[in-house]
């Protein structure tokens, strides 16, 4: 099979059907062979098949990878999540991957709200248990899952812990959250 160095994109035209067989990672539209994913074009011209194969395999987040993630809406029973970094696999996205939160994925007891376990742009150390393609469904059960940074809503300052709870040095409240045993500010 020969390798041709050229890289193409998603739907970049290939061939015409009339030149080679389509094989991995391309399909057919009309008159053309079209590639699927981004990569290389390898071309068999004893066989007459044309294949795409990737460049270097996604890095996406899968079920039971432990994840950083920002808080960025809260619509009780629902949380959304941007995944931003994957722990066990030490991969930072710059491109953050849409997930959520749903309250009976908090804690083994019953969370009435979950503005009791979480704020808005906190981030938290979860694990994804569901969804092969984002949005991914995560849980915080567990001790060292839940919030690893929060700052005050009022003043906008980092939350220290105290016990079970985060408090604002500067404005003297307390606040309820979900806290991970991996909590940055003591």
């Amino acid at each position: 099979m020969g390798k041709d160095k050229e890289v193409v994109v998603p739907g970049e035209k290939l061939a015409v059907i009339e030149e080679y067989l389509p094989r991995e990672n391309v399909y057919v539209n009309v008159d053309f062979i079209l590639s699927k994913i981004i990569g290389t074009i390898f071309r068999d011209n004893e066989k007459k098949e044309i294949s795409v194969r990737r460049i270097k395999e996604l890095s996406l987040p899968k079920v039971r990878d432990i994840i950083y993630g920002v808080v960025t809406s809260i619509r009780d029973p629902i949380a959304y999540v941007d995944i931003i970094y994957i722990e066990n696999r030490n991969k930072i996205f710059l491109n953050p991957f849409d997930s959520f939160l749903h309250a009976n994925n908090v804690s083994s007891m019953y969370v009435r709200s979950l503005y009791d376990a979480i704020g808005y742009g906190d981030i938290i150390r979860a694990y994804i248990v569901d969804g092969y393609n984002p949005p991914y469904e995560l849980s915080i059960k567990g001790r060292e899952f839940g919030v690893v940074y929060a700052r005050c809503p009022l003043c906008m300052r980092p939350l220290r812990r105290k016990g079970y709870e985060l408090f604002c040095s500067k404005c003297r409240k307390k606040f309820k959250r979900k806290i991970s045993t991996y909590y940055f500010l003591k």
